[in-house]
């Protein structure tokens, strides 16, 4: 499930579908150019961790050894563990810096829809 949900954050970041929560039209063409980027960049980060989240429970479960599931620090951990893993490491920092930033401008120009 959890691995699922980090595929779908890619597609998110694909598709950029987090635009249509936004008051575009609020937005300059250069807000608008970073508001894309920062969205797709945060998505696609939040896709790695979720996936190597999912990995760990996953082998938990196979191995019948609930101590080898971990949270965003085991994961980010064994990151680090891999090789590349301080670059693949700082790549996934950059884009949880970019999902901060990111919820800053989904903050700022939400649109909101009254039922």
């Amino acid at each position: 499930m959890i691995v699922g949900a980090g595929f779908y954050q890619f597609y998110a970041a694909y598709k950029a579908s987090f635009k249509e929560e936004l008051k575009l039209h609020e937005m300059s063409g250069r807000e608008k150019k970073w508001a894309r980027r920062s969205g797709r960049l945060a998505y696609a980060a939040r896709g790695v961790v979720f996936i190597v989240i999912g990995v760990f429970l996953i082998q938990a479960a196979l191995r019948t050894d609930p101590d080898q599931a971990r949270g965003l620090g085991g994961a980010l951990q064994a990151l680090a563990m891999r090789p590349f893993g301080p670059y693949l490491l700082g790549a996934v920092a950059l884009g949880l810096i970019a999902y901060g930033i990111f919820m800053l401008v989904v903050a700022r120009y939400r649109r909101i829809r009254l039922s």
